[in-house]
């Protein structure tokens, strides 16, 4: 009896034992990785706001590491932030990241080349929004108008000023607002167009099409060939019919990839982890925003941009081929 309860007492000490060690392993980073992830997403009422909310619960309940959602300016600030080592974990868009990574454009000048992809996002699709009412029924008749380009540092600013320098469109003014704000202002009668160049469905968008008749329209096909060969990082698209309420037909537009970016310096087993961690939690997250559907491994080859260590093993092990773009300098002599 006695020499029972001894056994049963060992069990329960080794039993004990193991579970603070693994607790404390979840509890305590590993050496070099971050105490807490800071998420640079954007605006609130727009998809990247949504999204890192989930990334934040995510990496706080499967990884033991405190997330936030930090709101920022959107792709091109956190390309800087990620450069400079403000924040942990960003979402950029395709567009943003190539002129950073060579100097060019908007990063003309200050090169950021320690920027690393870790995974793909969705899509980003280009579309103007107005009210129902509005005589604005294309890009050419935005000369003159009040027009939103979504909040500074974001993919609409971005696309939407070489939008307005290609196609000689002179707006009355140019204002830069998050997308809960540009579409209040529209109802307010202040903006006369708002522009985003973003995941589909924009949420304050959808709310703004619920409470009140509005428009959506995106680009001609004229249009379309112009930015696609003029941008390299601009692709034809179509936004499918019924996305948003009185939305019945298809948008023709232009689209841009999102991805997921660290630092370079970021060790290189927290960023494996991480990218394995959100791959295996994609069903939950397609539950926080639809655009978790795209993130599909596979969709990484739309993406042909330097990547991270940890994110290149994790992807080799599923078996998806990698373009000699996606190597960085780093990794360059290995394959």
């Amino acid at each position: 009896m006695e020499m029972r309860a001894r056994a049963v007492w060992s069990l329960l000490l080794v039993g004990l034992l193991v579970a603070s060690v693994a607790a404390l392993a979840q509890g305590q980073p590993r050496t070099g990785w971050p105490r807490s992830v800071t998420i640079g997403s954007a605006s609130i009422g727009g998809v990247y706001f949504v999204v890192a909310g989930g990334w934040a619960r995510v990496i706080s309940e499967k990884m033991g590491l405190p997330a936030t959602n930090r709101v920022t300016g959107g792709p091109v600030q956190n390309i800087q932030l990620v450069q400079t080592k403000e924040i942990e974990l960003g979402m950029t868009t395709t567009g943003p990241l190539f002129e950073a990574l060579q100097g060019i454009g908007e990063f003309r000048g200050r090169k950021m080349d320690a920027v690393r992809v870790i995974f793909p996002m969705y899509t980003s699709y280009a579309h103007w929004m107005v009210n129902a009412d509005s005589g604005i029924r294309s890009v050419a008749d935005l000369t003159g108008r009040v027009v939103s380009l979504g909040p500074r540092g974001g993919s609409a600013e971005f696309v939407g000023e070489r939008v307005m320098q290609l196609f000689n469109i002179k707006p009355r003014r140019i204002v830069y607002l998050g997308f809960a704000d540009g579409a209040s202002a529209m109802r307010d009668g202040v903006v006369d167009a708002n522009f985003g160049v973003i995941g589909v469905p924009v949420p304050a968008w959808v709310e703004a099409a619920v409470t009140r008749p509005v428009r959506f329209f995106g680009f001609t096909r004229e249009q379309i060939e112009t930015l696609t060969e003029k941008f390299p990082y601009l692709a034809r698209a179509a936004i499918r019919g019924g996305v948003y309420r009185g939305q019945d037909a298809p948008i023709p537009t232009v689209q841009m990839w999102n991805a997921a970016i660290v630092h370079k310096d970021v060790p290189e087993d927290f960023v494996y982890e991480l990218v394995k961690t959100m791959f295996a939690n994609r069903e939950f997250l397609a539950t926080v925003h639809p655009t978790a559907n795209e993130m599909l491994p596979v969709n990484i080859f739309y993406i042909k941009m330097p990547m991270h260590p940890g994110a290149i093993r994790f992807f080799r092990e599923q078996g998806v081929k990698l373009d000699d773009a996606h190597l960085p300098p780093e990794l360059a002599t290995r394959k």
